[in-house]
Formats: structure tokens, C-alpha cells, sequence
């Protein structure tokens, strides 16, 4: 899909996190285990007007509650206003 953001907002992709292999435990039925308030995402692209200093393709942490999720044409757009970016993840070799 060619989707353009605007207003200040970065079109991003979650990064979903691997889970780790652990004990097999018995737990209730009705447990859920905890969510983390942050969530890394890839920049696919973002509006002309922010002032953020991500770039395209870049990893950001984002606030999880602020995450937009739009469904187009069977699609899904995730979306975040560049406010609720909370930094920026560099990998060094």
C-alpha cells in the first residue's frame, strides 16, 4: 500500500518480540501475561512537517497506547504521532 503520513505522525511497523524459551509451568486459565507499556517499531516513512530526528528505516520506541492501527483494503497501517517516539535504537558492530 502507498500510504503517506501528515500531520506530525510517523508510519511505523512493530517489531514483534521473540519470546524466550522458558520452564513449561502450569498457570490459570485466565492468566495474560503482562504487555510493556513501549514497543520498538521500523519507520516506513513519516510526514513532512516532523521535526523528529528518525529516518526512514530507522527503530524508534514508541508508547504501545499510542500505537494507531488502521485497517485499509485488508491492510493494516500502524501509526504514532512523533510526540509519543521516545528515542531512537542505534546498533554498533
Amino acid at each position: 500500500m502507498n500510504f503517506k503520513p501528515m500531520n506530525r505522525h510517523l508510519y511505523v511497523t512493530p517489531i514483534k518480540s521473540e519470546e524466550e524459551d522458558q520452564p513449561m509451568i502450569i498457570l490459570p486459565s485466565d492468566f495474560q501475561k503482562p504487555e510493556s507499556p513501549y514497543v520498538i517499531c521500523d519507520v516506513i516513512d513519516k510526514a513532512e512537517d516532523c521535526e523528529i530526528a528518525a529516518d526512514v528505516g530507522d527503530r524508534i520506541i514508541v508508547e504501545n497506547r499510542m500505537l494507531h492501527q488502521i485497517f485499509v483494503n485488508g491492510e493494516t497501517i500502524y501509526i504514532v504521532l512523533q510526540n509519543y517516539a521516545y528515542g531512537r535504537i542505534k546498533q554498533w558492530n
